[in-house]
Order: structure tokens, then sequence, then C-alpha cells
């Protein structure tokens, strides 16, 4: 049986035949048979794992967030920050495009985009030369779903959950139509989410005694997000498209703080109000011609970003002092590709094309204090700071296949220039910087392929990770009297070597070797200032090293009703840097380990159990304690399997917190954070789709800009 192979003898690669499922049609008068077949959950090759939307319960019924959130090797931070197999740096793509959003904002995006609307989520460890060169530990891409029938196609989607903050939900409707040379779709969907954060920080400081900190936030978010477009098949061989996607967000935040500090007798208090508003808009199109050699193909494609977010804030303490925030931000991007594939013969194929980007942001903060007359401006606090970047990159990629072994080789330059400027204040004059650089990044993969189905790969790549622009914009954010953050215009580009060997085995086992050297890896640090003070911002640290083994085991056949898919991560992470003189270092070994049950009672009845484990691990400055997440899910088919009801229930024993240690020079600090993440929720969700036509193949929609995700307004 699978399963003993995967816990007993994981690298003997035993050739063993899954079980097959026979169709039967119950009327045999059909004038026309079509015959679906269900795609498995996981799919693996030696460089990428792929997770299907639709074949898992608890993974279809929530948001993008709650899906990425449970995936195998994923880790998604309170702050936004994605990790990767335990690793920063992992640029995250939508449709082959970049969503050019990290931080919150990204946070903001993928909780308000339902699981529905995704078909798949690549995981990409080992990307081609192609691909931009940002993101130190790979990609994740997530796929939309695309309907291929003709005529019109109709989906609806809805969810609701109830929790500890309240109730939430989204509602979604697509529409698709496909009509000779045309394909319209439209994509429509609002979500509402109350959230509740609890948040335990103790802070003791050498000498100075010790504080604790106690907050509660309640968060009320409203979110409408909208995908449309259009393909024009000119002919058999080309096709063109257009895009267009909105997301208007809006958030309201309420926050109580009780701070106690040794010696100082009475408690203060901060009470605080947020007001966001995030406004998204994006538009592409794109090219591609497929040429008569087969495998041959020119694409090109054009797209256009803009983002614009304000931040309205109101602070007040138990001190004499209170404060006002403005926070206003605006992005523009142009990006524009071409690529090129040509098959030289059977074995041989070239690839080769360019890419250019151009990003214009302009932030404006500031803050308002009493004054007996109104508010008066702080002229210490905010600032205006204008930042310009262009990205020119180029790239030559050969691949080679006979038989069993598979070559690929890659060189990809990139050309980088930024221009900052930051207005000054009462504290600090006005000052500029500019970056220019060139850097060459090689990839290489060897892949050989053995008897039954089995394969070893070898591979290399050279990335780097650039600041994203809120770690460059040095404005200062106060979240109150004793935590301030700030970003870093010093703030340099990391690089790193990545190193795999990968085994698969019938695309059932994947056993995968691997080792990462990054040097000035940019890592938030935390600084002891005045008046007992914490003060965030991104440092380049000394040297980061990660190495270790990851195994996935899916599809595994326990009986014809009970499919199990299993994965065990051992990495080992090292963190060194200096610290006001003194050499300071983080390492540990951690594991990561996760199991989905799916059980098929009935041709309509099916459930699902799954459960994730994350151990202690270093994360640069900060140690992050062990979580667990367990889900469970039931659903049933009606409308004769047009429509599905689910029930499910997600972190049912409610011990997925989030619990920091953080280790700075004069200061230790334990945060201990319970949020929406963090406690039990259940939940019912609907769907219905109506199709009707003749299945189509679709032209493959090319990658479009691959730029990483570095916008945190």
């Amino acid at each position: 049986m699978r399963i003993k192979v995967f816990l007993g003898i994981i690298f003997l690669g035993m050739p063993l035949e899954g079980r097959a499922q026979q169709d039967t049609i119950a009327d045999q008068r059909l004038g026309e048979v079509v015959v679906t077949a269900k795609l498995p959950l996981v799919e693996m090759s030696a460089g990428k794992t792929t997770y299907r939307m639709d074949t898992s319960i608890t993974q279809s019924t929530g948001s993008l967030y709650d899906v990425l959130s449970s995936l195998p090797g994923v880790i998604v931070d309170s702050k936004g920050g994605i990790l990767l197999n335990g690793k920063s740096g992992v640029q995250v793509l939508m449709d082959g495009k970049p969503t050019y959003l990290s931080g919150e904002e990204l946070v903001n995006l993928l909780r308000s985009t339902p699981a529905t609307n995704a078909d798949k989520i690549d995981l990409i460890t080992q990307p081609s030369a192609r691909y931009e060169a940002a993101g130190s530990t790979g990609m994740i891409d997530i796929r939309t779903r695309k309907i291929k029938l003709h005529g019109m196609n109709l989906a609806l989607n809805g969810n609701g959950t109830l929790g500890r903050s309240g109730g939430g939900g989204y509602g979604s409707a697509s529409m698709n139509l496909r009509q000779d040379k045309f394909n319209f779709f439209l994509t429509y969907s609002y979500y509402l989410g109350n959230q509740t954060i609890d948040m335990d920080i103790d802070r003791a400081f050498n000498g100075d005694g010790r504080m604790r900190q106690s907050s509660y936030r309640r968060r009320s978010t409203h979110s409408h997000y909208l995908r449309g477009g259009c393909d024009f098949y000119i002919n058999p061989h080309t096709v063109w498209g257009v895009t267009l996607n909105g997301n208007l967000s809006d958030r309201t935040e309420n926050a109580d703080m009780l701070i106690e500090t040794q010696g100082a007798g009475r408690p203060e208090t901060t009470d605080g109000h947020l007001d966001n508003d995030w406004n998204n808009f994006s538009a592409g199109t794109n090219f591609t011609h497929r040429l008569r050699r087969d495998g041959g193909e020119i694409s090109a494609a054009f797209d256009y970003f803009s983002y614009d977010r304000s931040e309205l804030q109101h602070i007040h303490y138990s001190k004499p002092d209170t404060l006002k925030g403005d926070m206003q931000g605006r992005i523009h991007i142009y990006a524009g590709q071409a690529d090129a594939t040509y098959p030289l013969n059977e074995q041989w194929k070239l690839q080769g094309g360019g890419k250019s980007a151009f990003v214009k942001i302009d932030n404006d903060a500031g803050y308002l204090r009493p004054v007996p007359s109104g508010w008066q401006a702080d002229g210490s606090l905010g600032s205006r700071f204008v930042y310009d970047e262009n990205i020119n990159a180029a790239y030559l990629q050969a691949g080679y296949e006979h038989r069993h072994l598979k070559f690929s080789a890659g060189l990809r330059l990139e050309h980088t220039r930024v221009h900052g400027e930051l207005s000054g204040n009462t504290v600090q004059r006005d000052s500029s910087f500019t970056t220019n650089y060139v850097h060459l990044f090689p990839t290489c993969s060897v892949q050989y392929g053995l008897e039954g189905g089995s394969a070893f790969q070898l591979s290399y790549s050279r990335r780097i990770t650039r600041p994203n622009y809120q770690d460059l914009n040095p404005f200062t954010y106060i979240f109150d009297d004793y935590t301030h953050e700030g970003g870093n215009t010093r703030l340099r580009p990391s690089f790193s070597d990545n190193i795999e060997l990968a085994y698969v085995h019938h695309e059932w086992l994947q056993a995968v070797l691997f080792f990462s050297h990054t040097d000035d890896a940019i890592m938030k640090t935390y600084q002891t200032q005045e008046d007992l003070r914490i003060y965030v911002t991104p440092e380049n640290l000394a040297a980061y090293v990660q190495t270790g083994l990851r195994i996935h085991a899916a599809n595994l056949s326990l009986a014809s009703w009970w499919k199990m898919h299993l994965t065990a991560i051992g990495l080992y992470n090292r963190y060194r840097w200096t610290e006001q003189g003194e050499r300071m270092r983080n390492n540990l070994l951690t594991p990561l380990v996760s199991s989905m049950s799916q059980f098929t009672f009935t041709p309509a009845w099916s459930a699902e159990l799954s459960a994730n484990y994350r151990g202690r691990m270093a994360y640069g400055q900060a140690t992050v304690h062990p979580t667990l997440e367990v889900n469970a899910g039931i659903q049933k088919k009606i409308l004769r399997g047009k429509g599905t009801v689910s029930l499910f229930a997600k972190d049912i024993f409610g011990t997925n917190n989030e619990w920091v240690d953080i280790r700075a020079v004069g200061t230790k600090a334990y945060v201990d954070s319970h949020g929406d993440s963090s406690q039990r929720v259940i939940g019912i969700a609907f769907s219905w789709r109506f199709q009707k036509g003749s299945e189509v193949k679709e032209s493959r929609r090319k990658n479009g800009l691959d730029e990483t995700k570095r916008v945190n307004l």
C-alpha cells in the first residue's frame, strides 16, 4: 500500500499501481456522452507542486488567504509576510502576472477574493530564466478559473461563517460566453469580514524593568472584486485578449490597549481608530501566435496597474497627548514583455525575450496634535516620499530532451535603476538617493528518468530579493506611544543561491533535498529607543542559510473510499547579524507536517479531515513557536450534481495561535496574538454551476509580466 511506502521506505521508489475507478453510464440512450475525469487534488513534478481547489472541501470554502494558509509548506503571518518552505521572499502571481502587493495590502486582496475564483495554485521552487529573478524562494502562482465550454455558462458561490468576532462571508457570480471567435468572461464578488485580534506583549528591558501590553482590535472589512475580459481568436493559431481587474475595499478598526510598566504606578491606556480605503485597478492586453513548427510560439503583453490607498488614524492616550494621522499612497506601474519559443529540432528548443517595467510611487504622511485653538501639524513627523524605479531585462534559455535525459540552462540579465526623494521636516533635511545596478541570473537543471516512471533532477538558480516599496518608505508609522515602525532607504537587495536535488516517482511521491545561501537577507529588526520605545525597521542581515528535506506523498489510496495526502518537511534556518557591535545568531531545526484525508461515501456525499503542524522556527531576530490547525468538512451534491452544499469547521481546537519571541540588544519581547486565524470558525458554503456546450481547447494565456510582490503602500 502506498502509505506504507511513504512511511517506511520513502527513497526506494517502489513501482506501485493505483486503483482505477470504473465509470458507469446510467442511460444508454443518450445521443452524446461527455466523460469528465476527476483531476487529483495534488500534482507533482521535480520543481513544482500543484493544488486544485475543486477537489478539496475545506480549501474551496474560504478566501484565497485561507487557502494559502492551509497549503503544506506555506506560512502567512499576521503582517502579510508569506513564507514558502520556511523562507521569505516568495513572489505571488495571479494568472502568471504579479500582484505587485505585499504586507497588509496583499492580505486584503487575498481575503477579498473567494477561493472559488481559483482553479489551482502552483508552488514553484525553481523558476526558469523566463520568469523575473525576484523572489529568493520561488513563486506562488494562483490560477483563476476559466470555463472551456461554448455557449453561456454561469456559476454562483456563497459562503457564511460564524466565529468569536461575529459573522462574515462572501457571494460571487461568474459568467462566461463563448460564441464563434469571441470568449467573454466576467466575475464579481463581494466580501464582508469581521475580525477580532487579541495581542499580549511582554517586554523585558535590561536594567529598566518590564512592560506588559494587552490590546484588543476589532476590524470590519467590505470589499468588491471585479474581473472581466475578452479573448478574440483571430485564427486557429492566433489569439488576442484584454483583461480588466478592480478591487475596492474599506476597513474600519477600533483598538484598545492597556499598558502596565513596572514601577510606573497607574496603568496607561490607548484608544485607536483607523479608516482604510484601497482602490486597486489593472488593465492588460496580450497577444499569442503559435508557429507552424510544433511547439513554436511568440507572445507579447502590456499591463497597467494603479493602486491608491488612504488611511486616517486617530490615537488617544491616557496621557495628554492625542494624535491624528493622514497617510496617502499612490502607485502607477507600466510594464511590457515579449517572448518567443522556437524548437530547433526534436531535441533542442530555444526561448528568449525581454521585459521593461516602470514604477512611480508618491506617498504623503502627516500628523496633527491638539492645541487650544484646534489641531496643529506636528513638524517632526510625516513627510512626502517619491520613488521611481525602472527594471529592464532580457533572457535566453535552451532546453534539450532525448529519451531519459532532460537538460535546461538559462541566463537572465536585469538592469535596475532606482531614484527616491524624501522631503524634510523639522528634524530632518530633504534627502535623495539613486541606485543603479546590473546583474546576471543563471538557472540550470538536469533530469534523468528511470524505468518505472521515476526521475531525478538536480537544479540550481541565482535569485534576487529587492526591498519592497514600503520597506524603503522612511515614514514613521505610530501604532502607540511605545511601538513605532518605519522604512529604510539604505536597504540593499539580497542575493541567494539555491540548489535542489529532487526525486519524483509516478507523480505521487516527491522527495527534495534543498540548500540555499542568502547574502544581505532583508528582515525586520527591533531596536530599543528612549522612553522604552521599540522601533521596527527592515535591515540587511549578514547572512542566512537554509537546508532541509521535503517529502510529499499525494493521492494515496488507503481504501476505495479513502484517499490521503501527506507532507513532511524538515528545515534548518540559520541567521547571523551584527547589532550594536555584538554578533548575533538564531538557528533552529523545524519540522512541518501536514495531512489531509478525503472520504467519498457515495457519489453525492463526501467528507474531509486535515491537520497542519509547524514546529519552533527561527525567523531573523524572532523565534516563532509551534502551531497546530485541524480542519474538517462535509459536502453534499445537489441539483443533479450541478450544485454543492458544504459544512466546514476550521481550527477546531483553537490551537493556531501566533506566539513569537523577539530578541534584540537591550530587550526581549514575547508576543502572543490570537486573531481570526487562531479561533474556531464554522461555516456553510453553497455553489451552483450551469454549463451547456461542448468542450473546446483553450488557447494558452501567456504569463504576462513576472514582477515581484513588492508594493506595500
